[in-house]
């Protein structure tokens, strides 16, 4: 009867495991069916993110580890609400425990018919003073067939680099690749902190006028980029949109960029520290547990951190012998406490 009482009991932590684990977000996100998102009292929402600890949401409001990770919900000027970094226009997309996506800015310098600038933006952007640097991820990409840009930046010494996007025939422009004809892609360096890039051109596009009128320069996640060829060439207002609403940027983000893990360690209860290459760690939760590593008290586990899995399962499957009412989908159940 005492082996009955206790398995039942097993049985349904393990059901509430597995909903749990089931309606979690995706791999990578800070959350944890203990609860242990954000501080007590700090919202967690704006919009359809959730933001957990170390970050926290309102300048000032004591929720984030420091004020390098405050973030700001604006739901006032934006219907869903918008997340920015503190009180930049950096709109945040989405958060993971070690990146963020942010929306990206766009240069571009646009000709008419004799050469004459209508359109010259430039962009700039700077991460000092944050937890975070621009991932080599991203990729600085030039668009046109008359266009050269330079960026420049820092990572704790000076950046510079150029790309130049050439093409004298729209039938010469590949489709579906940079290849340095009308678009043209090159690196940045590891632990990019600052950057600002500008358009210029050899013969302000007089010579490709007919299917060619601007030129754009933008730093973005390269795998959500794909150059459609002419097509982006021609239709400069449609590839403005496509770029700033689908080719976000990647910033990685560290806790105390200055320190490592033996100076200084966050890292709470059943967690681990690992150093990164860009300077500063990060904290996660030890195999066999979730949860947040940051805030008290860490990360909890599940049965199989406390018992081994062969005897887990056994548990489950005398338990549903006994009552009968156990889901038949024990592998989907394994895999979830995996």
């Amino acid at each position: 009867m005492l082996l009955i009482i206790f398995t039942l009991v097993l049985v349904s932590k393990l059901q509430l495991a597995a909903m749990a684990s089931l309606s979690s977000p995706p791999e990578g996100n800070i959350q944890s069916a203990t609860g242990n998102i954000a501080k007590p009292g700090c919202q967690t929402r704006c919009g359809n993110l959730t933001v957990a600890y170390p970050f926290g949401i309102g300048v000032g409001s004591g929720c984030s580890k420091d004020n390098s990770f405050e973030l700001t919900c604006n739901s006032t000027s934006y219907d869903p609400p918008k997340l920015f970094i503190r009180s930049s226009n950096i709109d945040i997309l989405k958060i993971s425990d070690s990146e963020m996506w942010v929306t990206g800015s766009v240069a571009v310098r646009c000709y008419d018919q004799s050469g004459g600038v209508i359109t010259d933006r430039f962009a700039h952007a700077s991460l000092e003073t944050s937890p975070f640097t621009y991932s080599q991820k991203n990729k600085f990409t030039v668009i046109g067939c008359d266009d050269f840009a330079l960026i420049r930046g820092s990572n704790g010494g000076d950046f510079t680099n150029g790309c130049f996007g050439l093409c004298t025939e729209s039938n010469d422009v590949p489709n579906g690749y940079c290849s340095g004809i009308g678009c043209c892609q090159t690196s940045i360096p590891k632990g990019l902190k600052t950057y600002k890039y500008e358009l210029s051109s050899l013969g302000n596009h007089t010579s490709v006028e007919s299917f060619n009128r601007c030129g754009f320069a933008f730093l973005g996640e390269e795998d959500s980029f794909e150059f459609r060829g002419v097509e982006d060439l021609y239709n400069a207002s449609e590839f403005y949109t496509r770029v700033k609403s689908t080719v976000p940027q990647v910033l990685e983000w560290v806790i105390e960029s200055n320190r490592s893990c033996i100076e200084a360690n966050e890292c709470k209860g059943n967690s681990s520290c690992s150093d990164t290459d860009i300077g500063g760690y990060r904290c996660s939760c030890n195999n066999g547990y979730e949860g947040n590593p940051y805030l008290d008290p860490g990360c909890h586990g599940t049965c199989v951190s406390l018992l081994s899995l062969s005897l887990c399962m056994k548990l489950v499957n005398a338990t549903a012998r006994v009552v009968g009412r156990w889901p038949n989908n024990s592998q989907s159940i394994k895999k979830t406490l995996l």
